[in-house]
């Protein structure tokens, strides 16, 4: 069945992949970037005639929320350096954040060096500043990087951390030479370049500028400065070249100071507004566009849980997508289907330890056959891991272990295992203080034996990456790049058809593909999910080719009269119905349109008491 909704839907923004992979990149005539960048990264002194470098402060705060990796998407086009602000976690984890505390840019309090890693990436840090940014999270440095490169030079601030942490993380992510590190310490700078001199390195400032200062500058190891345009005159400038060290000015925001600064012959400009320093008009707030990549592309199997909705009894649990459709078997002879409050999204299914549990057959298109996947659902526990009586609770398992979820007693975690064709295995978690008993929690779990050089898995809780393993847990940092092993014979709530270790708890809107979903592809799937629509009403496709032309009441108070126009090749269609524009869209049963001729077609919907409603016509 292919749909086709007339009404254009508003998916979340681009922010990059979770991986990419481990590699040096280097400035050469082949790349698009300036002269003066190659300069810097070499070392060297450029011309003061140079083109005065954009660079885009805390990824270009006037237009998106700031420190992103939304603002760094936002500003690549306009910008030469990305300038950002680096804080430390209490696990030791490099986060983006300018503030001590994330009072200020997430719907969170506290100090970052008293948080997790993982606590700090359930906050919301894109809301505050607008609820186009709803669900933005605060990007690791390694993120920040990876999402810059190449197309921009990373310039990072060093907020807090010591050297030898900051040296070992560029090491490991083999960008040496590549991104620009600064710091108002230069003491810090100094430990920074005896550990590692090929690092390019910025001494940040204010106040007077002497020759004084720029000499301890450069016996730190320092090649570029970087002051506050407050105390930046020509005779600065001069005296900065003079010394053979480029020159920025921060943080200049208004275009009647840019032009001042780039007639002084600044090498570069940190600015909210990298537009500005460009010369270029700025963006126009827009709808985002639609996503790279359709949620339908290589989906395999997609279990709406919702066959109970018709019938309370019925055994089968059906594929929507493709053949794969499941068994329910219920020895205790109970009603298993859920509707109503308790259920998610229309109906849910529970599984009850031995009482009830799915089975999948086996087929050619579950052996995946590549070294992606994505797996995705909505789970409400009965147990945490610990509670288990079993070793395990089999949320969606199998005795083959090809790739899985379940929850784990003895390391307190729901975890997702991915097994290869090599025997390699990677078995990423989330702990148990993240999970809720009785609440609906949306899990998804991916697999990119792409991912670098040794591929890597990942499980989500609610849009937010939890954990993430790089290459197979036995050895890590290499071995997890085959293809998903096949052989996989699965069960919901059971560990495969004839397993044990029970899982009880209720499961809906269960959904597999054969590549590895982005980010903001799961973000937007949970973001539905809350909203009340499934990954069923996600996938539906907007088209230009039905049109509503008309919605009439005649005479008041009776049916609603909703004409349109088809322009496609469809001739089967269904009207569906919602209190608010974002959903969810539920089908109104037994609703045939009337023919009127000419590619025109009517609708006779039924009145309800509700104060507003909307409508959308799928074609089938």
């Amino acid at each position: 069945m292919q749909a086709v909704e007339y009404q254009q839907d508003f998916p979340a923004r681009k922010v990059g992949s979770l991986w990419r992979p481990k590699t040096s990149w280097f400035i050469s005539l082949e790349f698009p970037r300036s002269f003066v960048v190659a300069s810097l990264l070499a070392g060297a002194s450029v011309s003061a005639s140079a083109q005065v470098l954009s660079i885009a402060h805390r990824g270009g705060a006037i237009y998106a929320p700031e420190n992103t990796l939304a603002a760094f998407s936002n500003s690549l086009a306009v910008s030469d350096l990305m300038e950002t602000d680096v804080q430390i976690t209490s696990d030791g984890k490099f986060v983006i954040m300018h503030d001590l505390t994330v009072d200020r840019t997430t719907d969170g309090t506290g100090l970052v060096a008293t948080q997790t890693l993982a606590q700090l990436k359930l906050l919301d840090a894109g809301s505050w500043y607008s609820s186009d940014y709803l669900g933005q999270r605060i990007p690791t440095m390694e993120e920040m990087i990876t999402n810059t490169l190449p197309a921009v030079i990373p310039f990072i601030e060093a907020k807090a951390g010591g050297a030898a942490a900051y040296v070992a993380e560029f090491q490991r992510l083999d960008v040496v030479t590549n991104i620009i590190l600064q710091s108002f310490d230069w003491n810090f700078l100094a430990a920074v370049h005896a550990l590692e001199p090929n690092l390019p390195l910025c001494a940040l400032g204010s106040g007077t500028l002497t020759a004084a200062k720029l000499i301890t500058i450069t016996n730190a190891g320092a090649t570029l400065v970087s002051w506050a345009g407050a105390n930046v005159t020509s005779n600065e400038v001069s005296l900065v070249h003079g010394m053979g060290l480029p020159l920025f000015v921060w943080t200049i925001n208004s275009s009647a100071q840019i032009a001042d600064f780039a007639s002084m012959g600044v090498d570069g400009i940190v600015s909210d507004d990298p537009w500005a320093v460009k010369g270029v008009p700025p963006p126009i707030p827009t709808n985002p566009p639609p996503p790279a990549t359709l949620l339908n592309d290589r989906l395999v199997s997609y279990w709406k849980m919702d066959d109970g909705l018709a019938n309370n009894v019925a055994t089968t649990v059906t594929d929507s997508i493709g053949g794969n459709h499941a068994t329910l078997l219920r020895p205790d002879r109970l009603q298993h289907w859920i509707s109503g409050d308790t259920a998610k999204l229309c109906g849910s299914l529970e599984v009850n330890g031995s009482g009830a549990y799915v089975t999948i057959p086996p087929s050619a298109s579950l052996d995946i056959d590549t070294n992606e996947l994505t797996l995705s659902g909505w789970v409400r526990l009965e147990q945490l891991p610990a509670q288990l009586s079993a070793s395990y609770g089999a949320i969606f398992d199998s005795t083959t272990d090809c790739y899985v979820l379940y929850l784990d007693k003895g390391n307190n975690e729901l975890r997702f295992k991915v097994t290869t064709t090599e025997g390699h295995a990677a078995r990423p978690g989330i702990a148990a203080s993240f999970l809720h008993t009785n609440q609906w929690q949306h899990i998804a779990a991916v697999y990119d034996g792409n991912a670098g050089a040794a591929g890597g898995a990942a499980i989500y809780l609610n849009g937010v990456l939890m954990d993430g393993h790089y290459g197979n847990d036995s050895t890590s940092g290499v071995g997890l790049t085959a293809n998903v092993k096949t052989g996989q014979s699965a069960a919901m709530g059971r560990e495969g058809p004839t397993g044990g270790n029970y899982f009880s708890g209720l499961v809906d809107d269960f959904a597999l593909w054969r590549r590895a979903l982005a980010p903001d592809e799961i973000q937007r799937i949970f973001n539905g999910g809350e909203l009340g629509q499934s990954l069923g009403d996600l996938l539906i496709q907007p088209s230009p080719l039905l049109i509503i032309t008309s919605i009439r009441q005649p005479p008041p108070g009776t049916h609603l009269e909703i004409d349109f126009l088809n322009q496609g090749p469809w001739s089967t269609f269904q009207l569906r119905r919602a209190t608010n524009v974002a959903g969810p869209f539920l089908p109104i049963p037994g609703l045939v349109p009337m023919v009127l001729g000419g590619g025109n077609y009517r609708f006779d919907c039924p009145p309800t008491t509700n104060r507003s409603e909307f409508y959308r016509i799928e074609a089938l």
